[in-house]
């Protein structure tokens, strides 16, 4: 499953092949919860089995990372979390590259899968029965019980699970990708009626829950979808703005408040004789009143680190540098000349635009 930022609640424990794996704070909270004492000989045996499936989860993210590093996407990080993996792609792969990449990681599961059913054979343990409780079967077999279900679960043909992005991929090799999307959205979307009606009327709890994840997974996968497809074959240039104020590098944070007050932007370029210096930002210059005082200047506290596109680059490709955590502005620039700038806002006032005009066309 693939993410957008990393969470800021999470630390490194490793790093396999360049990628760094991540465990959120909340996933060891759940660990310290089954190995609660009083849960008794079944907690202690779900701190057993719960690390060893999320060690199994581990390898279906990284099936999925180091395929993707095959066709040259990047990779952020893989985080675990209590409900899963998680792995952070950072380039969008085509309609191909997303059918091998997203089927890596089922294909881990049922390779674990071979590996246990031979071992539990010679060892003559039982094998896997859905009536029969984990702890009853012991740690191999629940073990290969829960490789088959992650199997089955991820291959559901619904965002945002392995068997959605394996459909989506299908059809947008035979089709615009956008178009791909809300078919295969709209089939995720359906099921997960279907599995939260299963969960009202059973009653479980649990698959409500994961209804409403599939749901809300498959809704923000076409809405992502739509604002690619609204940005395919632009350019930086047609969505920069060209009117903002820029701030010498020698002026004071007196100057720079007043400019914040006078309009809207929140963002300024610090430039010194027509060349770029740096990026000030509001919270720079309100951390700056606070600590030094407004007759500090803008210089000291500038950003001197800051993104930058030329004018003729792919405009989805900037929209992808906004999905990655960092929300700051892309400046455009030829060489050290200053064309214009892009922020978040006025990226998604533009998509805006883009999708009434579109509408309008239709």
């Amino acid at each position: 499953m693939a993410r957008r930022d990393s969470s800021p609640w999470s630390f490194r424990v490793a790093t396999v092949s360049g990628i760094p794996i991540r465990i959120h704070f909340t996933f060891l909270l759940f660990l310290v919860w089954l190995g609660w004492p009083s849960r008794g000989s079944e907690g202690r045996f779900a701190l057993l089995l719960v690390p060893a499936i999320f060690f199994c989860v581990l390898l279906h993210e990284l099936g999925h990372a180091l395929t993707a590093k095959r066709f040259g996407i990047g990779i952020k990080d893989i985080t675990l979390y209590p409900i899963g993996g998680i792995a952070m792609l950072t380039g969008r792969p085509n309609a191909r590259q997303e059918f091998w990449i997203t089927v890596a990681g089922p294909a881990v599961n049922l390779v674990i899968a071979g590996i246990l059913f031979p071992i539990l054979l010679a060892l003559r343990h039982p094998m896997p029965s859905l009536g029969t409780d984990m702890q009853e079967q012991g740690l191999l077999t629940a073990l290969l019980e829960a490789n088959l279900l992650l199997f089955a679960f991820n291959m559901i043909p619904a965002f945002p699970m392995d068997g959605g992005r394996i459909l989506r991929s299908l059809l947008a090799m035979r089709m615009d990708p956008a178009k791909a999307t809300r078919i295969a959205g709209g089939i995720g979307q359906a099921l997960a009626f279907v599995i939260f009606l299963a969960g009202l009327l059973l009653p479980h709890a649990g698959l409500m829950l994961i209804a409403v994840f599939v749901f809300l997974g498959a809704g923000q996968e076409v809405a992502s979808s739509v604002g690619f497809s609204l940005v395919s074959n632009r350019r930086a240039l047609d969505a920069m703005m060209t009117q903002f104020r820029t701030i010498p590098s020698g002026a004071s944070l007196a100057t720079a408040s007043g400019y914040l007050l006078e309009g809207s932007q929140h963002d300024f370029p610090v430039v010194w004789e027509g060349d770029v210096q740096g990026l000030l930002a509001r919270d720079d210059i309100v951390r700056g009143l606070t600590t030094e005082g407004p007759a500090a200047y803008v210089a000291g506290l500038m950003r001197r680190e800051y993104r930058t596109v030329l004018p003729d680059a792919p405009l989805d490709a900037v929209m992808e540098m906004f999905t990655q955590g960092d929300r700051s502005p892309i400046l455009v620039m030829v060489e050290r000349r200053l064309l214009g700038m892009i922020t978040a806002e006025n990226l998604s006032e533009f998509l805006m635009l883009e999708q009434a005009r579109v509408r309008r066309l239709a």
